[in-house]
């Protein structure tokens, strides 16, 4: 549980740079929100709800709230089923281009955090995603990034697969 508050209060420290956005940037150029929640369901229906508002209330555009919050749901959720972590942690960075999502959590208690229908939703809406173990060998961070492309060419209506992008997984 300390390494996730070290590393929460590490992202914490991040902030906001003054400055315009240029064209296809984000209004805010660069900030980050922190949490730690309980290894638990209603973890999850927090972590989403706070991270929407907040990244609404810092100008970032609907669609990509919308896309960071579904990637949080379904990372937080592998962690709150698949680990054996007393909390989780999560960090969001917004920058000119897009929002990281990051969940950290304690160790695995069986079974993939890449597995499942929820990585195949994190797959369709991400630029990018991959996994990194602790530095001191307990836990991992599950990491997705968003951008303002990807909000804007999505179409969580097809179901046919043809515009999923390949080999973007990356494990560390």
């Amino acid at each position: 549980m300390a390494r996730i508050k070290e590393h929460v209060a590490d992202q914490e420290r991040a902030v906001r740079p003054a400055g315009a956005s240029g064209p296809g940037e984000l209004p805010a150029a660069s900030c980050a929100y922190s949490y730690v929640f309980p290894r638990r369901p209603a973890s999850v229906t927090a972590a989403r709800r706070r991270l929407h508002a907040q990244l609404l209330r810092g100008g970032v555009p609907g669609e990509l709230c919308d896309m960071a919050a579904l990637v949080v749901s379904e990372l937080l959720t592998n962690a709150v089923l698949r680990t054996d972590s007393a909390v989780v942690g999560c960090a969001v960075r917004v920058c000119a281009r897009g929002v990281r999502v990051e969940v950290r959590d304690e160790g695995v208690a069986a079974g993939s955090l890449s597995a499942g229908h929820g990585m195949f939703l994190v797959d369709r809406v991400a630029d990018a995603w991959g996994t990194e173990p602790d530095r001191n060998g307990g836990g991992r961070t599950v990491w997705a990034t968003v951008s303002l492309a990807d909000a804007s060419a999505a179409d969580p209506a097809r179901a046919d697969g043809a515009h999923l992008r390949h080999g973007r997984r990356r494990d560390g």
